[in-house]
C-alpha cells in the first residue's frame, strides 16, 4: 500500500508538472509576475498576457528552436512591462492581427524567432525610456506594423533601440527587412523623433546584424535661435571689420 501510495503521488506530481508546462490566456487577462517555465504559450480570443515582473522562459523543445510554441491568436496582446523574459522557441501570430507592447524601460526581452508575424508592435516609453526587444536569430517584420508613443519620456537627446538582432550565419541569418506599415510616431513635446530601420536588412556586409532605433531630440526654444542668429551677425561684424 505504502508502494502504492508512492507511485500514485508520483503520477500526480508529473501530471501537475506536464500541465504547469503550458499557459493558455483565453479571452481574459494574466498579470504575470512570477518565475516560470512553459513549453507552450497561446493567448487567444482577445486575451492579454502582461508580463509585469519575474521571469517567463519558454523552453526549447525542437531541435532547432523554430517551432511555433508562442502563439498569439484571433486580436490577443502580449505586453513586456518588467522582468527578465526569454523565448527560446518563435512567436507566431494567427487569425486576427495581435499585438506585441513594450511598455518602458524595466523588461529585458530576449526572443530567438518570430515567424508568419503580421501583428503589430507597439513601444510605449516610460520617462526614462524603452526596452528592447533583442533576438538572436530571424526577426521578418514585412507583413507588420510599428507604432511609438514616446510622449512620456523626460530625458534628454539620445538614440534608443527598439528592435536588435545579432543573426548566426546559418538558415536563418535572415531578417526579411523592416516594418512594412509604420504607424502613428508621437514624440515628447518639445522634441523631434527620427526613426530609423535602413539597417535592419540581414545583409553579410552588417555581419547578419540589425538595429531599429528612434531618436529623440529636444527642438532649441525661439529664444536660442534668436541668440545663435545674434552670435552669427556679430562675427560677421567682426570678421568684416579684420577684412
Amino acid at each position: 500500500m505504502k508502494t502504492t501510495s508512492i507511485i500514485l503521488a508520483g503520477l500526480l506530481t508529473s501530471a501537475l508538472a506536464t500541465q504547469a508546462a503550458v499557459l493558455v490566456v483565453d479571452a481574459t487577462t494574466n498579470n504575470f509576475s512570477s518565475t516560470a517555465s512553459y513549453t507552450d504559450v497561446t493567448v487567444e480570443n482577445g486575451g492579454t498576457l502582461n508580463l509585469t515582473g519575474g521571469a517567463l522562459t519558454l523552453t526549447q523543445t525542437s531541435g532547432a528552436n523554430n517551432a511555433a510554441r508562442f502563439n498569439l491568436n484571433d486580436g490577443s496582446t502580449l505586453n513586456f512591462f518588467d522582468g527578465v523574459h526569454t523565448i527560446n522557441e518563435r512567436i507566431n501570430t494567427t487569425g486576427a492581427t495581435s499585438t506585441v507592447r513594450v511598455t518602458g524601460s524595466l523588461a529585458t526581452i530576449n526572443v530567438h524567432q518570430q515567424s508568419a508575424f503580421n501583428a503589430t508592435m507597439d513601444f510605449v516609453f516610460d520617462a526614462a525610456g524603452i526596452s528592447t526587444f533583442d533576438s538572436d536569430s530571424r526577426l521578418g517584420f514585412g507583413f507588420s506594423a510599428i507604432t511609438i508613443n514616446a510622449s512620456a519620456y523626460t530625458g534628454g537627446d539620445a538614440t534608443f533601440v527598439l528592435v536588435d538582432t545579432d543573426l548566426f550565419g546559418g538558415t536563418y541569418a535572415y531578417n526579411g527587412g523592416g516594418f512594412a506599415t509604420i504607424g502613428t510616431i508621437v514624440a515628447p513635446t518639445g522634441f523631434t523623433a527620427t526613426f530609423d530601420q535602413s539597417k535592419f536588412d540581414g545583409d553579410p556586409v552588417d555581419g547578419f546584424t540589425g538595429q531599429i532605433t528612434l531618436t529623440l531630440a529636444v527642438v532649441p526654444e525661439p529664444g536660442t535661435y534668436a541668440l545663435l542668429g545674434g552670435i552669427f551677425a556679430l562675427s560677421y561684424v567682426m570678421v568684416r571689420r579684420r577684412s
